[in-house]
């Protein structure tokens, strides 16, 4: 049996990013960019005003002020999207909107809260230095110069540049597609009332947002009877995709047949058994290169798994360079009893007490408390040398709900003066 680090190094080695595909920049969003992004011009492509105002020469406004303005002839009105067609010579000015080309032989814009106009004649009444609200000719991006590199996670952002580029298409590594096969005759379907022993097959659904979250393509096939037919057939058609996770019938039961057909297929085995709680009996190897995870039935037991395991995996297929989760440090709320010689991952809630994160078990911890994982806000990682965790006592916790650590109050200067 491995531990846990063992595990996820296991899985690492055995993952890369996929290929490479070319996308609109309205689907990239979360996509990893396979190719490097450098601007073909200056943006912007000329200087302009960053108020309305007037281009000026700063010379001639040198000694302008509300009681001495200086009075300047009005040549033109410029307003953004169009160009000056008459260049400023001493003594003259140009109405300039914001985002308006600077007409040539000016050097500074004044807005115009600082003017009095009066037709044809502008009369200035503060000076302006050189560059005053003037935005010059590649300000934003040089021509040539690097925007964004390979390997980038693109956010919203990063497609407004593109799109200011003209890059209406780009290279980003592939989304892995990751089929589910869950197999059990109990399992029901979502839109099934559940009768005697059957239960919901609420894991399929789980771990497909959990790949859409950790940027995966999705797709839940047929459950698969506790039957052997059955079994082969599904992972026959889950071998099509990229990766495949498989809920129950990794264990040594009767009726679990998906280890002997996974053997048939030519399962090359690499880890079978981590020594950690929940999710003890996982199973990881490749068929033909593509990874399979064995994912244990109980359902915490399956996405704590596929947090620590198949997560990292499918970020690293799609090109990401962060495969983990975030992690903090935190201190216990309370006593938390963990089991000696096993890596456990405790779910707790985070708060903040006196200014530090405290982490507080979500109740039952058993593998099959759904709602417990639904609750927690992280997994606290239990050392397998220590059998518990005193309260007051600092550990290290992956985070699942990243809004649970952050101040995410939504006022800004006010609030944070009446909390001083």
């Amino acid at each position: 049996m491995v531990t846990a680090d063992q595990a996820l190094q296991i899985v690492l080695d055995n993952v890369a990013p996929l290929g490479v595909e070319r996308l609109s920049i309205r689907q990239a969003l979360g996509r990893v960019l396979a190719e490097e992004i450098r601007s073909p011009r200056d943006i912007p492509g000329f200087a302009n005003s960053a108020m309305d105002g007037f281009a000026v020469r700063a010379a001639d406004v040198a000694s302008a002020s509300e009681t001495t303005p200086v009075r300047l002839r009005v040549l033109e009105t410029v307003a953004a999207g169009q160009m000056p067609t008459r260049s400023i010579a001493a003594g003259e000015a140009t109405r300039t909107m914001t985002g308006a080309p600077i007409a040539a032989g000016a050097d500074a814009i004044v807005p115009v809260e600082r003017t009095r106009s009066a037709g044809a004649i502008v009369e200035v009444t503060a000076a302006a230095a050189v560059g005053a609200f003037v935005r010059p000719q590649g300000e934003d991006l040089k021509r040539g110069e690097l925007v964004l590199a390979a390997g980038k996670l693109l956010t919203p952002a990063d497609l407004g540049v593109l799109a200011a580029l003209n890059r209406a298409m780009i290279d980003v590594y592939r989304a892995p597609r990751v089929a589910i096969v869950a197999t059990g005759d109990e399992l029901v379907d979502v839109d099934q009332i559940p009768t005697g022993a059957q239960v919901v097959n609420s894991s399929a659904y789980a771990l497909a947002a959990a790949i859409i979250e950790a940027g995966g393509e999705p797709t839940i096939l047929k459950v698969a009877r506790d039957q052997r037919e059955e079994v082969r057939a599904r992972f026959a058609e889950a071998l099509a995709f990229d990766v495949v996770l498989t809920t129950g019938g990794v264990s040594v039961g009767q009726f679990d047949h998906v280890k002997e057909v996974m053997d048939e297929m030519g399962l090359r085995q690499l880890f079978h058994g981590v020594a950690q709680r929940p999710g003890r009996p996982l199973k990881f190897g490749t068929v033909g290169g593509k990874p399979v995870f064995g994912l244990p039935g109980n359902p915490v037991s399956t996405m704590v798994c596929f947090y620590l395991y198949a997560r990292p995996a499918l970020a690293r297929m799609a090109g990401r360079n962060a495969v983990g989760l975030p992690r903090v440090v935190a201190r216990c709320g309370a006593e938390i009893r963990i089991a000696h010689g096993l890596t456990e991952f405790v779910r707790v809630q985070l708060s903040r007490r006196n200014g530090e994160l405290v982490a507080t078990p979500t109740g039952n911890q058993s593998s099959g408390v759904l709602s417990s994982l639904s609750r927690a806000h992280g997994l606290l990682i239990g050392p397998r040398e220590q059998d518990r965790l005193a309260e007051g006592a600092q550990a290290t916790v992956l985070v699942l709900d990243t809004g649970a650590v952050a101040d995410a109050d939504a006022f800004f200067e006010e609030r944070r003066r009446q909390s001083h």
